[in-house]
């Protein structure tokens, strides 16, 4: 591995009502490592991110960040070390060519 590990999900369960998004996820990534997340539409990737930023809270499992447990750390503070998301925005603008948007 490329040296200690720096952000670890262990036993990650999500449910929306009788839905399930994530079922008992569970990586590491080492410092240095590039991670992907893959898989088709619904399998619960964003689902996964958003719980690792803090914008859901997982129903079960946790979410260590250099050691610490960040599973129910505010969203702004788990911002400010460093672990954010963007969302996706295709809204186009009429005005501007195919290139530009």
């Amino acid at each position: 591995m490329a040296g200690e590990v720096q952000l670890a999900a262990k036993g990650v369960s999500l449910s929306f009502g009788g839905t399930v998004a994530i079922n008992n996820v569970s990586f590491d990534v080492y410092q240095g490592e590039i991670l992907a997340i893959i898989g088709p539409n619904g399998a619960g990737k964003t689902s996964m991110l958003n719980c690792m930023t803090a914008f859901y809270r997982p129903d079960a499992g946790s979410i260590n960040f250099e050691g610490h447990e960040i599973t129910a750390t505010p969203a702004h503070k788990v911002a400010s070390l460093g672990i954010a998301r963007t969302f996706q925005n295709i809204a186009l603008y009429t005005g501007l060519s195919t290139l530009d948007n």
